[in-house]
């Protein structure tokens, strides 16, 4: 599978012809105004409190990247307060290591340079961090966006609020430029948006995503998925065959609170 991606992901990353720039611009002013908001949950009597504190003083406030994390993810202010409120431990955590974005940046920087090496007509003005509702590390809209909450993961993290997929998932902060890059990358493929047809072509689109972002920034996000899928590489690709024109991709991406036999997001690990 994975000869075949690598192949497959130079052809498939078609870059974008566009002016080029130095640097992007990383926002992440949302994190803030996030925990404002968490500190003014604790004042509230009901969850119809709870929830109003989200929209309006979270969602409502902020930036265009939040706005752009909505469908799919954050969804509505109600289904955050239930996302926080079964997890709130783990948000409460999570809060000890956001600060340490300030220290990521600089490395950020480093490897968008490197991917304008490889790529010099690269041109990604900005990125948006994001608190959301644990159920995605990042994805691109009009920009890249990352969801910061799927970085608290450590040693002495609060594990038992969260599911087994979610230990599987959860990276430590310090991981976060790796998700990053994968996002840049997705803005480089020409006419990628994330709804394409089939199952082979969103596949290729994750994999080469997952490829260059890992020769930028010589890590990983799917360590746990390339592991299971080299040892499992042939079974996977009688079962990925079937389905591969199919626009059913269930069974292979974005499938973290539903695959229980094996890994989720299998359709990462190429063809």
């Amino acid at each position: 599978m994975k000869k075949t991606l690598i192949a497959l992901a130079l052809i498939f990353c078609c870059i974008s012809v566009c002016k080029a720039q130095q640097q992007f611009e990383a926002i992440y002013s949302d994190v803030t105004l996030f925990w404002q908001a968490f500190d003014r949950l604790q004042q509230a009597q009901t969850k119809e409190d709870s929830i109003a504190i989200l929209e309006q003083e979270y969602i409502a406030k902020a930036s265009p990247g939040v706005e752009q994390f909505m469908q799919g993810r954050i969804s509505s202010g109600k289904y955050l307060q239930k996302t926080i409120s079964k997890h709130r431990n783990y948000y409460t955590y999570l809060r000890n290591h956001t600060s340490k974005l300030d220290q990521i940046i600089p490395r950020l920087d480093k490897h968008y340079k490197r991917l304008k090496r490889l790529y010099p007509e690269t041109d990604i003005p900005k990125v948006y961090f994001v608190i959301g509702a644990l159920n995605s590390a990042g994805t691109i809209k009009q920009d890249p966006i990352v969801g910061v909450d799927m970085f608290g993961y450590y040693p002495d993290t609060p594990k038992e609020e969260l599911s087994p997929w979610l230990k599987s998932v959860l990276r430590p902060i310090e991981a976060i430029d790796v998700i990053v890059l994968h996002e840049m990358v997705h803005v480089l493929q020409k006419g990628y948006d994330g709804t394409e047809e089939t199952l082979l072509k969103r596949s290729i689109g994750e994999g080469a995503a997952d490829f260059v972002g890992e020769l930028v920034t010589k890590s990983s996000i799917n360590e746990h998925v390339y592991a299971y899928g080299n040892k499992h590489e042939h079974k996977l690709w009688l079962q990925f065959k079937d389905e591969m024109h199919g626009t059913d991709v269930s069974n292979w991406l974005y499938n973290g609170l539903d695959s229980k036999e094996r890994p989720a997001d299998l359709g990462y690990f190429g063809l």
